[in-house]
């Protein structure tokens, strides 16, 4: 395994899944009452991201999976991914909205018998999504992406289209004024 080929937005990706992995074992959801007088005895029950459903386990399967992507190049893997940074980034924001949703959706009771809610996994969860999300956007735009051409990502470059001299890709449209280099958007960086 040689570190030294990931960048440091792959490292940290390839952190922020394996946390999210971690993260789905601890509690998401947690429901806690108290007892009657020495009749019933109080307690507390939680469950994980695997026990909350689908909602809540696949947003960390998904970080995790864009962790192991990204950490290939380590082990001598070279994949290519069609959209790079961006492909990543639509994940992660998919998987924030959707950890936000589960949050949003989770019963939540508070009264004098006792409370139920969100518990530190799911806050922890949509960290970690927001983290992979910031850090993907920011490799995209690192690499010349905007959001104005955030489909362009998606496509590869093409001859009628233009290509320049140095690879980069004109967006369909796009022209510059005489004499002035025309604007230009560069593939992000294959994974």
């Amino acid at each position: 395994m040689d570190l030294t080929k990931l960048g440091r937005t792959e490292r940290v990706l390839a952190i922020v899944g394996l946390l999210a992995f971690i993260d789905s074992f601890l509690p998401w959801y947690s429901v806690s009452f108290k007892g009657e007088l020495g009749v019933i005895a109080g307690g507390s029950a939680s469950a994980n991201a695997w026990d909350t459903g689908f909602w809540a386990w696949f947003p960390m399967l998904l970080l995790f999976a864009i962790g192991v992507l990204v950490a290939l190049p380590a082990v001598g893997q070279n994949i290519s991914l069609r959209g790079g940074f961006a492909a990543i980034g639509a994940a992660s924001l998919l998987a924030t909205i959707i950890v936000l949703i589960r949050w949003l959706t989770y019963p939540s009771v508070s009264d004098a018998f006792g409370s139920a809610g969100a518990d530190f996994g799911t806050y922890i969860g949509l960290i970690l999504c927001v983290v992979a999300t910031v850090f993907a956007y920011l490799a995209f735009t690192a690499a010349g992406g905007t959001l104005n051409n955030f489909a362009a990502a998606f496509k590869g470059p093409q001859p009628q289209e233009g290509v320049t001299p140095g690879g980069h890709y004109i967006p369909p449209g796009t022209t510059a004024p005489p004499g002035e280099q025309p604007p230009t958007w560069q593939q992000p960086p294959q994974i």
